[in-house]
């Protein structure tokens, strides 16, 4: 199954909000994700990673953020990837 990579950018000041949306993730969707942050030029990215999650996990976590407020006002991107290994 591939890894999720969810990204977007937010106000550096959201950080502890979305470290709880992490945990509403992980209680609604079943999955535990992980939250990184990048700061330069003056934006603040904050990237989700959750690890071997099928398309329907992915579905259900957006689904979940759409009806969050903390993700109004931002634009979430979602990439998935499958892990390659050495044959």
């Amino acid at each position: 199954m591939p890894d999720a990579f969810i990204w977007y950018h937010a106000d550096e000041k959201l950080e502890s909000k979305l470290m709880e949306w992490i945990d509403e993730a992980e209680e609604h969707a079943g999955v535990r994700g992980s939250l990184l942050v990048r700061k330069e030029n003056e934006q603040t990215t904050f990237m989700e990673t959750y690890s071997d999650v099928s398309s329907a996990t992915i579905t259900r976590i957006e689904a979940l953020a759409a009806k969050n407020p903390l993700f109004k006002n931002l634009t979430r991107r979602c990439e998935s990837f499958q892990r390659v290994d050495k044959l």
